[in-house]
């Protein structure tokens, strides 16, 4: 794997239109309605175990999805943080800033593969940079090219952001090669699962940096309603940076909101 200059990504935040052949295999594409709108729950958890100076991060935020338009090459959708909550244990370190409010327009292809992220009005502020860096690092839920049946694997080289903690910096991006498997439908709905080996040096601060580990999730779909139901993230690291070991995790999850009530 390599280091390269950082990418474009997006959490696949957008409806899954699933055929079915008599085959037994299906050909998974993104093919939404215009107009579908879908409410979802982001948490994440990052943890640093640096021993001079440990950083921690959680953030819950409530997102609504509308999607703009949807053709054979380019999907757009809006996605609106309605409120968020986040906290940031850093010595020293700045406020968390807050995301209500934020918009973006994101494009993608039918496979997942995201082609464009901006802020519907630009602000350039810490709060808009934490918010696209979040839809940019979700770039792990590529669907397959080919038709697969459950049980089947395949691959694909992601380019990942990994900010390592940072609140709104520059992500150095990594190349992963993902294993994907469809591990089931059961009840209407598909699993998905993914893991991908982390490997890497990157320059923070003109600082050599080696990063090694494992970066793994999952994506539940409801076949009849075309959208997903849950996605699950976890990168799991450890950083070598002047002679110190540094332990670094960072779990996420984006669940569909069925009762809002």
């Amino acid at each position: 794997m390599k280091s390269v200059r950082r990418g474009a990504g997006t959490a696949t935040m957008i409806a899954l239109a699933f055929a079915l052949p008599l085959s037994g295999q299906s050909l998974l594409r993104l093919a939404p309605p215009e107009g579908q709108v879908n409410l979802y729950v982001y948490s994440m958890e990052m943890s640093m175990q640096n021993p001079m100076m440990p950083i921690s991060m959680t953030l819950r935020a409530h997102q609504t999805q509308t999607i703009l338009s949807a053709t054979d090459e380019v999907i757009r959708a809006r996605t609106a943080i309605d409120s968020s909550t986040m906290t940031v244990s850093t010595p020293g370190g700045p406020p968390a800033p807050d995301l209500s409010g934020r918009a973006f327009t994101i494009e993608m292809d039918p496979r997942g593969r995201m082609l464009n992220v901006a802020a519907d009005d630009a602000a350039g502020d810490d709060a808009e940079a934490v918010a696209e860096g979040l839809l940019e690092s979700s770039n792990f839920f590529w669907l397959p090219e080919a038709e697969v049946a459950a049980g089947d694997s395949w691959t694909d080289i992601v380019p990942v952001p990994l900010s390592m903690g940072s609140m709104g910096g520059p992500a150095a991006t990594m190349e992963v090669e993902f294993t994907y498997t469809f591990t089931s439908l059961e009840d209407g709905q598909a699993t998905i699962t993914f893991t991908g080996p982390v490997e890497s040096s990157l320059d923070m601060g003109g600082m050599p940096v080696s990063v090694s580990g494992e970066l793994s999730g999952s994506l539940v779909v409801d076949v009849g309603e075309g959208r997903y139901v849950r996605q699950e993230s976890r990168l799991s690291v450890e950083m070598g940076m002047g002679g110190m070991a540094m332990p670094v995790e960072t779990t996420t999850t984006l669940e569909l909101v069925t009762d809002p009530t």
